[in-house]
């Protein structure tokens, strides 16, 4: 549905700019530019609903890090390099995966 969502969006666009030139009134231009971002609206929430959450998994390298993060007794700069490495996972769940390394 995100492709019919932005090919809507782009007919849209376009009769704005062509009404734009053809000199059509700003009662049909108006409408048109706000279809167009609802359809633009409608396609990125269609991508964002369908996306799943991967799991978490650290790599040899990345599990040493953290090892040597938590002997180091730096434990929130840990946390807050694997927020970094997976998309910022809630402070939670970062801290979880720290612990169980």
């Amino acid at each position: 549905m995100r492709y019919v969502a932005f090919i809507f969006a782009t007919v849209f666009s376009i009769a704005a700019i062509a009404g734009q030139w053809l000199g059509w009134p700003q009662s049909i231009n108006i409408p048109v530019i706000l279809l167009a971002g609802a359809c633009l609206v409608w396609g990125f929430f269609d991508i964002y609903s369908k996306q799943e959450e991967k799991p978490i998994v650290l790599d040899d390298a990345q599990r040493a890090t953290i090892k040597r993060m938590k002997e180091e007794g730096n434990h929130q700069l840990a946390i807050q390099q694997v927020q970094m490495w997976f998309r910022n996972p809630p402070a939670e769940e970062a801290a979880r995966i720290v612990r169980e390394v």
